[in-house]
């Protein structure tokens, strides 16, 4: 019998469930379904990503024993190459925006991360450049370079299979957010290829609708207010060629939709999972999407958004309850061993 404590904490990567989101779905015409992401080891998406890129780069001699990794991310790939840096035993740097969330930045702290931030009148060019600066200085490192790399979208053909085989071959409708163009690409082309109706939906913010052609490259505000999507440019690493068509979202609406979901299906859902359900309300609205299923990827959790906006009604919900002592009389007997 295999000893599974004996494997490494990277072997878990993916094999994540797909679940129906009933409560939600009974209220529209479509059958929404979530594929969770978060319920990876560093509770991400980029797990795929990290463990994909990094195991490639071993295997072509182009990352050696205790060597350097930097990489340009907005928190939720940093983390995920953190925790395989550290089981692997690599240094490593990430270079981020200044305005993402303080969780991610104090979770790569703690994992012993050397950090280095990049001003916000740069957006999410300016750690992709400083990132590729740093490496051109230091030529023994390796640099992750996931809006470049093509192990980004091939990682997640995986992904693709596994969701083709838990829905048993029934999706009419793939809806993900862009951001690096990663699951995006990767999960669209394996549907396409068992199915080319499939309809592949991609979801950006107003504020840097690129894809649409609403905002021009280098026009965008990329801090936006959901990070790890709507760059503000066009990735390498995204496959046009497989998106069907683009919904652009408002991003209050995008919090209001997480929220919503959070506290009807009890999943605990980030940001950009509330801007592709967003989208995937509104279709799954329609006529004629009746009885069709459309799948969504939960690419991180809500604990990595407790800082922004998300948390706005609950933190006030909190800061407004009274504090109630219990009677003496029940502290008594608890202290006494008296039965209840």
């Amino acid at each position: 019998m295999e000893n599974k404590m004996q494997k490494s904490i990277i072997d878990y990567i993916g094999s994540t469930p797909t679940v129906y989101l009933e409560n939600i779905s009974k209220k529209i015409a479509a059958n929404i379904f979530l594929k969770l992401e978060y319920l990876n080891p560093w509770l991400s998406v980029k797990d795929r990503i990290a463990k994909n890129i990094i195991e490639t780069a071993e295997r072509e001699g182009r990352l050696l024993p205790g060597g350097h990794v930097i990489e340009a991310t907005s928190g939720n790939t940093g983390i995920s190459l953190a925790g395989i840096c550290a089981v692997k035993g690599y240094k490593l740097t990430i270079v981020m925006p200044e305005f993402v969330s303080e969780e991610r930045k104090l979770l790569l702290a703690m994992m012993g991360v050397n950090l280095i931030f990049t001003p916000e009148s740069q957006g999410l060019l300016g750690p992709v450049a400083k990132s590729l600066e740093i490496a051109d200085k230091d030529p023994k490192c390796f640099l992750v370079n996931q809006t470049r790399n093509p192990g980004n979208p091939d990682a997640h053909l995986e992904t693709g299979k596994e969701i083709w085989q838990q829905m048993a071959g029934k999706v009419d409708c793939f809806i993900s957010a862009s951001g690096t163009g990663g699951h995006l690409s990767g999960i669209g082309k394996y549907l396409k290829e068992q199915n080319s109706d499939v309809e592949i939906i991609a979801v950006e913010p107003i504020q840097a609708a690129v894809l649409s052609g609403q905002v021009d490259i280098g026009e965008a505000d990329a801090n936006h207010g959901i990070v790890g999507i709507g760059p503000g440019f066009i990735p390498e690493t995204l496959d046009r060629n497989v998106i069907d068509r683009v919904s652009v979202v408002n991003v209050d609406d995008c919090y209001k939709t997480a929220e919503y979901v959070i506290k009807n299906e009890g999943l605990l859902i980030g940001v950009s999972t509330g801007a592709v359900l967003k989208v995937a309300l509104e279709v799954g609205s329609l006529a004629e999407y009746f009885n069709k299923n459309i799948v969504v990827v939960a690419a991180s959790s809500t604990e990595r958004y407790l800082s922004t906006p998300l948390s706005n009604n609950a933190r006030i919900y909190v800061r407004s309850r009274d504090v109630i002592s219990a009677e003496e009389s029940y502290i008594k007997m608890l202290c006494t061993g008296q039965k209840i």
